[in-house]
């Protein structure tokens, strides 16, 4: 089935005080693929899941492992069980695949 997934539907997380997500296309809609807009102030963590992820910037600057700097328009490729420390303001279209699924992030550190 076609769908359109409207933005005020989106379903947000709340990392912390500095991160949050607002999910879009999710595991409940597909196994394969998911898709949310990520959007940090000032944020630093490291983390890891199991999808390969990317990151496309929409606004600002991601640094991964405090060398890859990515800027607006730019896309960062993460493959699956890596870990790697992302910090910054960004905000980003985050896609996964297969489908994010929460019970396999695993977050290391979480600083602001």
């Amino acid at each position: 089935m076609i769908k359109c997934f409207k933005a005020e539907e989106a379903k947000i997380r709340k990392i912390s005080d500095s991160y949050s997500v607002a999910n879009l296309l999710t595991v409940e809609n597909s196994e394969k693929l998911s898709v949310a807009v990520s959007e940090a102030v000032e944020h630093n963590e490291t983390t890891q899941t199991s999808s390969d992820r990317a990151y496309y910037i929409l606004e600002w600057e991601l640094v991964i492992n405090d060398e890859l700097k990515a800027k607006k328009w730019d896309l960062i490729f993460i493959p699956g069980n890596r870990e790697y420390n992302f910090k910054w303001t960004f905000k980003a279209v985050l896609i996964n695949s297969p489908a994010f699924k929460k019970e396999e992030e695993k977050i290391k550190n979480l600083k602001k």
